[in-house]
């Protein structure tokens, strides 16, 4: 069935069928993921995909589902096709799931669905790290290649600590998966293998950009500072920072094209968050 489904990714959002056969053939695909497709005899026209994504969500447990893989393709576009599906889509997650969670760059699509938009905020500091390490236990990770990576990687992944009880995905290493294949993660994916801890950041212009920390349990981040070998005058978190708190901290919000949307049991007008982006779909 997903193989079918190749082509309309490549007409639609330009992914090559080679990426989507080797996240397939390294053991990568969501094996949750739920297509609802409508074929036009074997060729796939029009889809939308959701799958399990639990979440923490002020101190709650939320069982929700990502949406994505909305796609028509351009001949069958304006038939009411990506409306019958979604609609049936979210029937069927209304029995079983409390919230559902999709990123989009045209909000205008989903807010007769009951979806609306949240405003997701980073969150930045002063820190003087001016130390160099000399000895750093800090290397880059390259699972898509080194199959000893992709192990550690799991196994830290699977076992992760929360970064967030305000609002932050409980499992969502298929999520990451599919990041592998966007440079930005993937080329920042570093282990600090003393802590058996992995950081995804990089450092420009004087700041450390913090993506994402895994670990069974979250060093302070003094510590986990000192494992990196650049020189940084501040740090901002694309997370909520609950693990590392600050008096310093200042929210900045986000002004993406892509917007994080929200339907359902997700009570979030009055916090301020961002998912990691190593979740994003």
């Amino acid at each position: 069935m997903r193989e079918k489904l190749y082509p309309l990714f490549e007409q639609v959002f330009g992914i090559s069928p080679n990426l989507m056969t080797d996240l397939s053939d390294k053991g990568l695909w969501n094996n949750e993921y739920m297509p609802y497709s409508f074929f036009d005899g074997e060729q796939a026209i029009a889809n939308v995909s959701a799958f399990p994504l639990p979440m923490m969500i002020n101190g709650a447990s939320i069982h929700c589902i990502g949406i994505q893989s909305v796609m028509t393709h351009p001949d069958y576009r304006r038939k009411g096709l990506m409306k019958a599906l979604f609609q049936k889509m979210l029937d069927d997650a209304d029995q079983t799931y409390e919230g559902s969670i999709l990123y989009t760059s045209s909000p205008e699509l989903y807010i007769p669905f009951g979806f609306k938009t949240v405003n997701q905020y980073s969150f930045k500091m002063d820190f003087a790290h001016t130390t160099i390490a000399s000895s750093s236990s800090l290397r880059k990770l390259k699972p898509l290649t080194n199959p000893a990576d992709l192990e550690i990687l799991n196994k830290i992944a699977q076992h992760s600590k929360i970064l967030s009880t305000t609002f932050f995905p409980i499992r969502y290493l298929n999520c990451l998966y599919f990041n592998f294949y966007n440079p930005a993660i993937y080329e920042n994916l570093y282990l600090i293998e003393e802590l058996d801890t992995i950081l995804v950041f990089e450092v420009n212009n004087g700041i450390l950009h913090l993506y994402d920390v895994m670990g069974e349990m979250i060093p302070p981040i003094e510590q986990l500072c000192s494992f990196i070998p650049y020189e940084f005058t501040s740090i901002e978190y694309y997370f909520h920072p609950e693990a590392f708190p600050s008096p310093n901290l200042r929210p900045i919000e986000c002004e993406a094209q892509t917007k994080l949307m929200v339907r359902g049991n997700i009570l979030v007008e009055n916090e301020l968050f961002m998912m990691p982006v190593t979740c994003e779909f």
